[in-house]
């Protein structure tokens, strides 16, 4: 008995090549969601980190604010122990400095004290935390910088006084009792934060 043997007619090889284009096309629009969200899911996890971090640090900071007095390069000391206004140290926005305690300095190995004079500004849409080894200003060393955030487009403070109301400057020498923070980044809805201040000397 003699088999024959059929081969693919041309309509069969063109419909099974535009079978296989559809489905490499499809596969490759697959690949490229899936790596476009994957890309996009790791995008906002930096961001949400960067962001957690940079209040981390705030809550550090604010919540270890110490009663101290600082001296500028002239030696003349600034009678406030909390610093805040809008355009402070040449920011975009509001701007704040105060000097925190605990700074680790374990056995004091390290040749400096556990107070740390530390500043946040906005610097080419920029949150940068800045501070200094020693708390004084008495020298020309400029102040280490650590951008926190970028794409900044408000950075506004205000803050709650002893009598429980929010104001929009602040001039006592004491700090206040709590510190709200306003951010606003890409566009994105402005992101609010409170901060407690130590009660002992908000008065």
């Amino acid at each position: 008995m003699i088999i024959k043997q059929r081969g693919f007619t041309l309509i069969e090889v063109l419909v099974a090549l535009v079978v296989l284009v559809f489905i490499t096309f499809a596969s490759h629009q697959i690949l490229t969601s899936a790596t476009d969200a994957n890309d996009a899911s790791e995008l906002k996890t930096q961001e949400l980190a960067q962001l957690h971090t940079a209040f981390r640090l705030m809550d550090q900071d604010f919540s270890q604010l110490a009663q101290r007095f600082t001296r500028n390069e002239s030696g003349d000391r600034l009678e406030q122990y909390f610093i805040a206004d809008r355009f402070l140290f040449d920011s975009q926005y509001h701007g704040v400095a105060l000097v925190r305690d605990g700074w680790s300095n374990p056995v004091s190995l390290l040749p400096r004290s556990e107070l740390q004079l530390v500043s946040y500004v906005v610097e080419e849409d920029a949150l940068v935390r800045k501070y200094r080894v020693y708390v004084d200003e008495l020298d020309d060393t400029e102040p280490r910088s650590q951008v926190l955030l970028e794409g900044v487009e408000d950075f506004k403070l205000e803050y709650r006084d002893k009598d429980e109301k929010w104001l929009e400057t602040w001039t006592e020498q004491v700090p206040p009792r709590a510190l709200k923070v306003q951010l606003v980044l890409d566009k994105q809805p402005p992101i609010t934060r409170l901060f407690l201040l130590p009660q002992a000397m908000a008065r």
